[in-house]
């Protein structure tokens, strides 16, 4: 009976893959062999001296955008579009590694560029897109096609979206071993990576920390306002509720209080992170309690910038509201870069 149940659940399996569409499928780009890729990159950029792009073509950097196989096609399609706004600021190589579903495929390439034109011709700037698809079993070639496609002598920042933790670590000795930075994001992946016996953990950044910048700035100026005396003197909790999906940026806004409060190793404090009900219009909140009933509290609302801020604290009563403009993706992923 047992072996009748695994029978239909590969055939059900096997079906399931067999409709489900590969993700270098979804993304833009010419299709080519994988070993033709860089000699048709030369023609685009070279061409003939009057119509050569060359000019308009100068990379400061590599970016690679590593996707697992958890990730939709929506979200392929979207974070790749992120690559291509961040690279029109940044111009870059951007390299995308997609696993396909099914097994036992060869690699297949696609090379996708493209030119932002602004205000003047100085203004133009080109980049592009190298697209490796990929099978599991081909990840011993994968470090050497990457190596193949990388701009020699410049940085390497990886991007993770959604990887398997076993793969991520696997990569360690060769992929990830010459990389400027790696980043992810926390909010989506399933696994806590930033706990991942990284070889250098100084070099990996969470973009749900970079998300917080425009947070952190709008609360401590608000909180630098009140002497720190007051801030810590007869503080109990801290408490950080959270959506699911911002479980990320609840966890390094947690952080960023604790060490703004000097109190990340005092254990008399009091320290939950606390999951809201998806129902919830709130989105992310914090609640510093204090003794006799006193209390900071800071709600952020869904679908808007505008949240509310609350004092009853040291004779002080205050409330008042405070609009925050979220970084753009693009925004998040060169503040994780470079910062």
């Amino acid at each position: 009976m047992n072996g009748d149940i695994q029978v239909k659940f590969r055939q059900l399996k096997a079906i399931k893959l067999k409709n489900m569409t590969e993700l270098i499928d979804v993304l833009p780009g010419i299709e080519l062999p994988v070993g033709a890729v860089s000699e048709e990159l030369s023609k685009i950029w070279g061409g003939n001296e009057e119509n050569a792009l060359s000019e308009f073509r100068a990379s400061q950097m590599n970016l690679v955008l590593h996707f697992g196989r958890t990730v939709s096609p929506l979200e392929v399609k979207a974070r790749f579009e992120v690559a291509v706004r961040f690279a029109q600021r940044y111009p870059s190589r951007i390299i995308v590694l997609c696993p396909f579903y099914k097994d036992n495929q060869p690699m297949q390439a696609k090379l996708f560029s493209q030119c932002f034109i602004g205000d003047s011709h100085r203004e133009m700037c080109c980049c592009e897109a190298l697209i490796l698809g990929f099978s599991s079993e081909n990840n011993g070639f994968l470090f050497n096609q990457v190596s193949v496609w990388l701009e020699s002598d410049l940085p390497i920042y990886h991007w993770f979206s959604e990887v398997r933790a076993d793969r991520v670590v696997k990569y360690f000795d060769h992929l990830l071993k010459r990389v400027h930075r790696i980043v992810f994001d926390s909010n989506i992946e399933s696994y806590p990576i930033r706990d991942l016996p990284w070889p250098n953990s100084k070099k990996v950044v969470d973009l749900a920390r970079a998300r917080l910048l425009p947070v952190r700035q709008a609360i401590g100026q608000y909180l630098s306002g009140i002497p720190f005396e007051l801030l810590r003197k007869e503080l109990c909790s801290i408490y950080v509720y959270f959506v699911p999906k911002r479980k990320g940026d609840a966890f390094h806004l947690m952080q960023w209080l604790l060490n703004s409060l000097k109190c990340i190793e005092d254990t008399s404090i009091d320290s939950k992170l606390i999951e809201l009900k998806p129902n919830s219009n709130k989105s992310l909140c914090f609640e510093m309690i204090y003794d006799h009933g006193q209390s900071i509290q800071w709600t952020q609302f869904k679908d808007t910038s505008i949240s509310h801020l609350s004092q009853s604290l040291g004779g002080t009563d205050k409330e008042f509201s405070i609009q925050i403009k979220p970084l753009l993706p693009e925004q998040e992923l060169s503040e994780a870069f470079y910062f």
